[in-house]
């Protein structure tokens, strides 16, 4: 009888730790994720060991046959991944005071409640005890130097602008200006891990991306054999789209030259982002980082079955809206492409986020020119009936652009939303 108590005192601590992740806006907005943490918590507590098994969760909850093929189809090993992210994220934010954290151990899809230290004795970005993942010894050194080479050309441009400073023009730049002894965070795109997707067709998580996990020769040859021979010359180094170059000219302008760190994707930790600002450049899936930040939106950039292709899917349509927007050419053989565009609070007390992306390389740059152009910030004012840039609620937009080619010359806001946040 006494065994039998214990059991149900675990049992109501684990189901109330649950419930409290459940309950935050980080999970509120993201369904699937909400579904998934609470099928295998009530499994867990059932201790059905055949209902938390690949295959059965596939069955249950993502509409795979029962006798499908866990092996060739990743779909629960991916939304797991995504899910242990999101509670990563969840007690990075909300959850960072409390002592005891949520976990999906490796190697099972049952749930445990991990005790941890002191808040006081944690940093306040990275969860106790866990250490960022170490990119492999060997490919360590030609990682850095090819990073340092985009940058460098990069910064080349920038500090011709460092004098320029006292005449920045106003515009939504202005929301990430850093305070006296942080930076400006500029992550551009990585174009090999865009690539390494739309070749093999299967997205690339945070983790996969900072364990370089997705260019493992194993890996390459399980979901892309017939590319595992040419990984080494295919994805040897991050690299970045050229229009980006010609942008950061604005970024200095606007902010200031001497508080910029361009950087590459590859070269963060999540201690990065927690005192500077950050402008993120591209979708979720030319920028893993994005994923840390963007599942509690209304307007997600979302890959096709196949994962080759992308376009912007609005949640909850209101009036006039619709519930997926595609790129598409129209007969004067004018591009009409979809932008999406976040601020958020960051990590911290003090830091803040700008997501500017979208779905193809033309999305992308328009929400960045977006960003640069004084009248959006007058076009936001006005939007959320505010005086000033610097009363803009948290908010995401959906901008519409018309490019030649794949350069944007016009854009419009289709679409906004205020974003709900906890106090801090």
């Amino acid at each position: 009888m006494e065994t039998r108590a214990l059991e149900d005192q675990a049992a109501r601590t684990l189901q109330a730790a649950v419930d409290r992740v459940l309950s935050s806006s980080c999970f509120q907005r993201s369904r699937r994720l909400y579904e998934l943490l609470g099928y295998l918590t009530e499994q867990t507590l059932k201790g059905d060991a055949d209902a938390l098994k690949e295959s059965v969760i596939g069955h249950r909850l993502f509409g795979r046959p029962p006798d499908y093929s866990a092996a060739e189809d990743n779909i629960v090993r991916s939304n797991i991944r995504q899910l242990r992210m999101k509670l990563e994220e969840f007690y990075l934010t909300e959850g960072i005071e409390d002592t005891s954290r949520v976990t999906i151990p490796k190697g099972s899809y049952g749930i445990v409640l991990q005790r941890v230290t002191a808040p006081a004795d944690r940093s306040p970005g990275r969860p106790q005890n866990s250490a960022p993942p170490k990119p492999a010894r060997t490919n360590r050194r030609t990682i850095a130097i090819a990073s340092l080479a985009t940058c460098a050309v990069v910064f080349g441009v920038v500090l011709s602008y460092t004098g320029q400073k006292n005449s920045r023009p106003s515009s939504l730049l202005g929301l990430l200006t850093p305070e006296l002894g942080r930076r400006l965070l500029v992550v551009v795109p990585d174009a090999n891990v865009q690539l390494y997707q739309r070749l093999t067709g299967h997205p690339v998580t945070l983790q996969d991306y900072l364990e370089r996990r997705f260019k493992q020769p194993d890996e390459m040859k399980r979901v892309a054999p017939d590319l595992a021979k040419y990984a080494d010359s295919l994805f040897q180094s991050p690299a970045t789209q050229g229009f980006v170059l010609t942008l950061i000219p604005d970024f200095a302008r606007a902010v200031g030259a001497e508080f910029l760190s361009v950087r590459t994707p590859d070269m963060l930790t999540v201690k990065d982002f927690e005192g500077d600002n950050a402008l993120l450049i591209s979708g979720p899936f030319g920028d893993p980082w994005v994923q840390l930040f963007d599942n509690q939106l209304n307007f997600q950039i979302e890959t096709g079955g196949d994962n080759r292709s992308a376009h912007i899917v609005d949640r909850e349509p209101q009036a006039g809206e619709k519930r997926e927007y595609w790129n598409f050419v129209d007969p004067s053989q004018t591009t009409i492409c979809y932008a999406r565009l976040a601020y958020l609070p960051g990590l911290t007390l003090r830091s803040r986020v700008l997501l500017a992306g979208g779905p193809h390389t033309a999305s992308t740059e328009a929400a960045s020119l977006f960003l640069t152009r004084s009248e959006s910030a007058k076009q936001l004012c006005d939007l959320f009936h505010v005086k000033t840039p610097s009363q803009l609620p948290w908010f995401e937009l959906l901008i519409e652009a018309r490019a030649l080619g794949n350069s944007p010359w016009t854009m419009r806001i289709l679409a906004s939303r205020r974003v709900s946040t906890p106090s801090r």
